[in-house]
């Protein structure tokens, strides 16, 4: 993937996790910030275009950044969110062109920053009152998810719920 510009993180959820969560996230905080946001919006399958803004600044990623620590993970993502999402109503043919084809008239940053900005909500809700309770918050988080017991990503179905403990 072609990357011309920073990418821009534009947002109160950008700026606390930047800010809350930079201590964990010391060694190119944007970038991983980024990226772990990135995978959690695809994760959930949502997306939020025009994230809530007070007035901060706006935070970056710098292209070189992502150019020496990339290694074509945007690329997959990319492949992963436009073959799976349901937040778009393509055809299958338009789907793989997207992702395998050589220059598609699609803004691919734009498509992940949006995942990438609902993903970066979950995250702040993990920040607790330390960061080491925010490490442990973000890690039971991530837990729940891998094991299936994210309920906002797996609903439970109602025939599993023992009400009266029949």
């Amino acid at each position: 993937m072609e990357i011309t510009n920073d990418i821009q993180l534009k947002g109160t959820a950008w700026n606390r996790a930047i800010h809350e969560l930079g201590d964990i996230f010391a060694t190119r905080t944007h970038y991983s910030l980024f990226m772990l946001s990135l995978s959690i919006g695809i994760m959930y399958d949502r997306r939020i275009e025009s994230p809530v803004e007070n007035g901060e600044d706006v935070k970056t990623v710098p292209r070189n950044v992502i150019y020496n620590n990339d290694n074509g993970k945007l690329d997959f993502y990319f492949q992963a969110a436009i073959l799976s999402t349901l937040t778009e109503n393509l055809t299958e043919e338009r789907r793989l062109e997207l992702a395998f084809g050589e220059k598609p008239d699609f803004n691919k940053i734009a498509f992940l920053l949006s995942f990438a900005n609902f993903g970066v909500e979950k995250l702040v809700e993990q920040i607790g009152a330390t960061p080491l309770e925010s490490m442990e918050n973000i890690k039971n988080f991530m837990v729940s998810t891998v094991e299936g017991r994210n309920f906002d990503i797996n609903d439970l179905p109602i025939e599993d719920i023992d009400i009266f403990g029949e």
